[in-house]
This record gives C-alpha cells, sequence and structure tokens, in this order.
C-alpha cells in the first residue's frame, strides 16, 4: 500500500502536466469528473433469478472513471454471494462504445484505489471476474479501448458486433505501458506474435479480425447480437450451477491470468506514467482533441495515434 500511494504522488505530478499541457482540451467538452455526485456509472437489473444485467454507461465517451472500477467491483461481489445467479450480461447504455479507456484525467485517482490487502483496485476487480461463481457474457456494440478492452478480455464470453464493434489497445502509441492485463490475457488467446501486433501498432481492430484472432468469442451481425446473447445466457441458465462453474474454474486454471501476473503489469503500467515518451507525446495528443474534437478522435483513436507519432520531433 505504501508503494501505491508512493506512485499515486508521481502520477499526481505527472497528471497535473498532462491536465495543464494537453488533457485540457479533451475535456474541456466535459467535466474532469463526469459523473454526477451520488450517481452511478454502473447500473444493475434483475432479467430473471439466473441471469442479471450489468450496464455501464458515462456519456458522451462512455470513459472508465474510478467510480466506474469500484463500483463494477461492488456488483461482481454482490452477484457472486447469490447463489441463484448462473449468468451475468454486461453492456453499454451509451451508444458507439461499450467500455472505454480509462480517463486520463483521473489517473491519480485509479492509483490510489486499493482493494483487499492494498492490492490495486483494478486488479481485484479483474480476479473478481475470473473467479465469480457465474458465467459473465459481454455485449460489445461500438468501441472498446485500453482500459476497456483489457476488462473485456477479463469476461468469459466476448460477444462483438460485425459492424460497430472495435477494439485497440492505444497505450504504447502514447507512451504508456498497457497494464491492464491485455499482456497477460491476450496473449494466452492470440498468441504470442499476435498480441505484440495488437499492443506494439496500437491500432483499431475490426469485429472480423479480433474473431480470427480469438480476442473475442464470436462476431455477429449488428442486428442480431443481443437476441444471440440472450439466448445464450437463457440457455446457460438452465444448466446445473456446479457443471458451469467446475468448468470455468478448470479452464481459468489453463487460460486466465492469475493475480501475481496481474499485480506486476498493473505496477508497471503505474510506473509507466512518469516516462518521458508519455509527457513528451501528451502536449500533441492535447493540440489533436483541441482541434479535431474529442469525439472525432476517440472515433478514430488508432489513425490519430499514427498521426499525433508523426508530428514528434524525432521518435523515442
Amino acid at each position: 500500500m505504501k508503494e501505491l500511494k508512493a506512485v499515486a504522488v508521481l502520477l499526481a505530478a505527472a497528471v497535473v502536466t498532462v491536465s495543464t499541457a494537453t488533457a485540457q482540451p479533451h475535456v474541456a467538452q466535459r467535466s474532469p469528473v463526469t459523473v454526477a455526485p451520488g450517481k452511478s456509472t454502473i447500473r444493475m437489473e434483475r432479467i430473471s433469478p439466473e441471469i442479471c444485467k450489468v450496464s455501464f454507461a458515462n456519456s458522451p465517451l462512455n470513459l472508465i472513471v474510478p467510480e466506474t472500477i469500484a463500483s463494477l467491483n461492488e456488483a461482481v461481489k454482490q452477484l457472486s454471494k447469490d447463489d441463484q445467479v448462473k449468468v451475468v450480461v454486461f453492456t453499454s447504455e451509451v451508444a458507439g462504445y461499450f467500455y472505454n479507456h480509462f480517463d486520463i484525467s483521473q489517473f491519480a485517482n485509479f492509483a490510489g484505489q486499493a482493494g483487499a490487502n492494498g492490492k490495486p483496485l483494478w486488479v481485484e476487480l479483474i480476479t473478481n471476474l475470473g473467479n465469480a461463481p457465474f458465467i459473465s457474457i459481454a455485449a460489445i456494440h461500438g468501441r472498446t479501448q485500453g482500459g476497456g478492452d483489457e476488462l473485456a478480455l477479463a469476461f468469459d464470453l466476448r460477444y462483438a458486433s460485425r459492424e460497430t464493434a472495435v477494439f485497440g489497445q492505444p497505450e504504447v502509441g502514447i507512451g504508456l505501458f498497457p497494464g491492464g492485463g491485455s499482456t497477460n490475457a491476450l496473449t494466452r488467446l492470440a498468441g504470442r506474435d499476435r498480441a505484440l501486433e495488437v499492443l506494439l501498432s496500437s491500432d483499431d481492430y475490426d469485429a472480423a479480425t479480433a474473431e480470427r484472432y480469438g480476442w473475442v468469442t464470436r462476431a455477429l451481425p449488428e442486428v442480431e447480437l443481443d437476441n444471440f446473447v440472450n439466448r445464450m445466457a437463457s440457455r446457460l441458465a438452465t444448466f446445473d450451477r456446479t457443471a458451469l462453474i467446475t468448468v470455468k474454474k478448470q479452464i481459468n486454471a489453463v487460460a486466465f491470468p492469475q493475480e501475481p501476473e496481474l499485480r506486476n503489469s498493473y505496477s508497471v503500467f503505474l510506473s509507466s506514467l512518469s516516462w518521458p515518451g508519455l509527457q513528451q507525446r501528451m502536449p500533441v495528443f492535447g493540440k489533436l482533441y483541441s482541434q479535431e474534437g474529442a469525439q472525432k478522435v476517440e472515433q478514430n483513436l488508432g489513425f490519430y495515434i499514427g498521426q499525433a507519432n508523426k508530428q514528434l520531433p524525432k521518435s523515442k
């Protein structure tokens, strides 16, 4: 915990630089804290005794904020205590986005979030999702990138819209380490070379490519996606809970990142927030957000990462 607080202090200084030099053009179109006091970005709905739905909404860009992580973790813990729940469907209520990346203006607050025994709350959330005694299904409409994509990788089944879903890990392109679990999970799913391509290129990937890489379970037509997810959830809900969870547990032992791996990756991510490459690139990205508008950049993030890096005097 002491180490985490020390990183948070370091992070606060880094974010001041980012906020004054770059992030303000981005957040000028919205409050730095996009969630109203007392309002949660996470909403739970009971579909049936065996099926629940967890929805995320943080308009306009569906950025993940610290409250999102805390509320989502609490929802997972609450649902894990319910012996009736067999399937939980995760969705977004904001058009154009599933879970987007972390809100850059909140990095210092992310670093200060701790769960049980002082572990990073993000690591606790991903671990809790992996260990949850229910099957988690993501219905992915729109973009999911950065931390949002790393969260998606923690769900048991990921079904994506062929027309609207876009995936990406932009961190390397802005000078950061992708430390929310993608280096651990995507390598297992897609293989070493494809994980390297995705993470190093920091580009956008459509649903068809993500399906081919093993990044998602299946890509489906937009008009069929929700019905397919609902049918799958209803089918699994009729099966024996012990059988479902035992299969999940055994597969996770082989294929799901273990907590020490996730903690190490998150630690590297926190350290990367002080990398010179990030500080060098933030003013350039801030200018792009100011000139082009946040929505346009977010909807074409892979392209603009490439454009921003071309503007640097020399790559480092």
